[in-house]
């Protein structure tokens, strides 16, 4: 089964007091790197990086990587809402079973957490996966490809939540066993929180 991944790296970070999240320093790189490096060493078929504010910073932050499988797409319509740029990431997905939509502010998550979504996916009869992690709705999801149109046909601006609550006989929940799942960027005290906690 090919499952690919869209990394969504086109915020307006508009909580983070005038910096980029994406840019911020991880470890020996940056936010964006730190994750996609992760992300990179699960065995998805094919990444897709969504682009929007700062394109460009993001796009080098990428290429410096030269990691294969990879590529970016610029969303133009960003500053709509989280939805463009996760429609524009799909319908870039050369071929794939499925497709996970991945937070590129989520740095903590590791290449192993990633596999396991992929590895329970793989052996689901249901074509929309949620992990939780207790009562709490985590990230990434992955979607199969019979909701990839209804994905780029949604309306709503704030992520696929919508088609999740549309399918809700085509979805299983996962539980997932560590934090990293819903831990992401917001402000600047999130970052610090994530910072503290890589250490």
């Amino acid at each position: 089964m090919k499952i690919a991944a869209v990394l969504v790296a086109a915020g307006t970070s508009s909580r983070m007091g005038g910096q980029n999240k994406m840019l911020l320093p991880w470890a020996e790189s940056t936010v964006v790197s730190g994750s996609l490096n992760e992300l990179a060493n699960s065995n998805v078929s094919e990444i897709v990086v969504v682009t929007g504010r700062d394109a460009q910073k993001i796009e080098a932050e990428i290429n410096r990587q030269q990691l294969t499988r990879t590529r970016t797409i610029y969303n133009p319509d960003f500053g709509k809402g989280l939805t463009t740029s996760i429609q524009t990431g799909i319908g870039a997905i050369k071929q794939a079973d499925a497709v996970m939509v991945c937070m590129a502010d989520m740095p903590l998550l590791q290449a192993q957490d990633y596999q396991w979504l992929i590895d329970q996916f793989s052996i689901q009869e249901k074509s929309i996966q949620v992990p939780y992690f207790g009562q709490q709705r985590a990230n990434p999801v992955i979607f199969g490809q019979r909701h990839f149109q209804e994905i780029l046909n949604h309306q709503s601006m704030n992520g696929c939540s919508g088609v999740v609550q549309q399918n809700p006989d085509l979805v299983v929940r996962v539980q997932v066993q560590t934090n990293r799942f819903i831990q992401d960027i917001d402000s600047p005290e999130d970052y610090q929180k994530l910072k503290d906690a890589f250490k």
